[in-house]
């Protein structure tokens, strides 16, 4: 669904919060973690890499942009309220239009806050990813010239391969490389009356809540017509019984 929206701001992914929590709470925690422990282990190790230096400036790096991450995230989730939790703790905006008014304008302005910081999430989020890999991969440089070891060689081919395609994805918007993120294909649901509405909607009770409101109104119309009397058929016609004062 690409139209505009009408009541309630809306933006894709509508599962965004499901993102924001797994790349600032659970993601972004690991690799800091890591990039700790990496830091303190290189800053006191008497054997360090050859690029032990330059690899603890990119894991701090990593490190700080990835908690900046946790901090983006928890603050967008905090503009992430559906409108159904807004209506929750405003049921007087069913009655009251003002109230709905302001509850519609906080919700519109609070998702383009959310879009923001979610925007600086993902940056963050994905420059921690490049510096982490950055490092990962200085550490593994050996400290000597060619030939290297196979081992060492196919490792720093491994992480400069993924910088590339992380890179990629970055820069893309996760739209390319093409042969690592699928797309989605356009696909034509099944035809079916009113878009299978019937199945979707409980509208069986609603029709039938209706039509008993119409005919008690339509029986309220009758009893309050004037007419002296009714025979028994008038009193049956109208589903009533006489009772005995009648």
């Amino acid at each position: 669904m690409d139209e505009e929206p009408r009541v309630w701001n809306r933006r894709r992914p509508i599962n965004y919060p499901k993102q924001l929590e797994m790349a600032g709470g659970v993601a972004s925690p690991l690799l800091v973690g890591f990039s700790l422990v990496i830091i303190a282990q290189l800053a006191t190790s008497k054997d360090q890499p050859w690029l032990s230096d330059w690899a603890i400036a990119i894991f701090t790096t990593g490190a700080v942009l990835l908690v900046y991450a946790m901090q983006f995230s928890t603050t967008a989730l905090g503009y992430a309220a559906t409108p159904s939790d807004r209506l929750d703790y405003s049921p007087e905006a069913a009655s009251e239009p003002d109230i709905l008014r302001v509850v519609r304008m906080r919700q519109w302005e609070e998702m383009e806050l959310r879009a923001k910081y979610t925007l600086r999430t993902k940056y963050c989020y994905n420059l921690g990813i490049l510096a982490f890999l950055s490092g990962l991969g200085l550490i593994i440089v050996p400290d000597h010239s060619w030939p290297w070891p196979w081992g060492r060689f196919v490792s720093i081919a491994v992480v400069t391969a993924s910088i590339i395609i992380e890179a990629t994805w970055f820069l893309s918007d996760a739209k390319r490389p093409r042969w690592l993120l699928p797309t989605s294909n356009p696909v034509t649901p099944d035809n079916l009356p009113d878009e299978g509405a019937e199945y979707l909607f409980d509208r069986e009770q609603t029709d039938e809540i209706a039509k008993d409101l119409r005919r008690c109104v339509e029986l309220l119309e009758r009893i309050a017509s004037p007419c002296p009397e009714r025979s028994p058929s008038t009193w049956h016609r109208l589903g009533l019984r006489r009772g005995p004062f009648s």
